[in-house]
């Protein structure tokens, strides 16, 4: 799934997810939801992270930590760029906001994306470990 994916097409998505689960026996199930206790995102967390720092931290909240460094990279380059009078270094700043404020708007479905494909990974790593 991408960003500008149908909301239609991740709610098929985890309704079939939903239907996987409930088709578990008992003790899979019990299991399936603790874990996916434990690993779930908020999406207004990321979003708080989105809004509030500088950097792509809200990367690491996903735990996508090479896409952060990426990000803070840039950032860093065009603003040490910026001050010593480089204007080309607006780019890098320019490329950043066209970057992230879609992220920013779209920051519940990304977020919902994410648990998404999280649930379905620990449903296949059950069902795997089980047989």
């Amino acid at each position: 799934m991408r960003l500008f994916d149908s909301l239609q097409v991740l709610e098929q998505s985890e309704e079939r997810l939903r239907q996987q689960v409930n088709d578990l026996p008992n003790e899979q199930r019990k299991q399936f939801y603790q874990r996916q206790s434990q690993q779930l995102k908020d999406p207004d967390t990321y979003a708080a992270f989105n809004w509030l720092f500088l950097g792509g931290v809200h990367h690491c909240y996903l735990g996508k930590y090479l896409l952060f460094a990426i990000e803070l990279f840039i950032l860093m380059i065009s603003i040490t760029g910026i001050a010593m009078g480089y204007s080309l270094c607006y780019l890098g700043i320019a490329i950043l906001v066209a970057y992230e404020l879609p992220q920013l708007f779209f920051s519940q479905k990304i977020v919902r994306q994410h648990n998404n494909k999280l649930s379905h990974k620990i449903l296949t790593d059950l069902m795997l470990n089980h047989d």
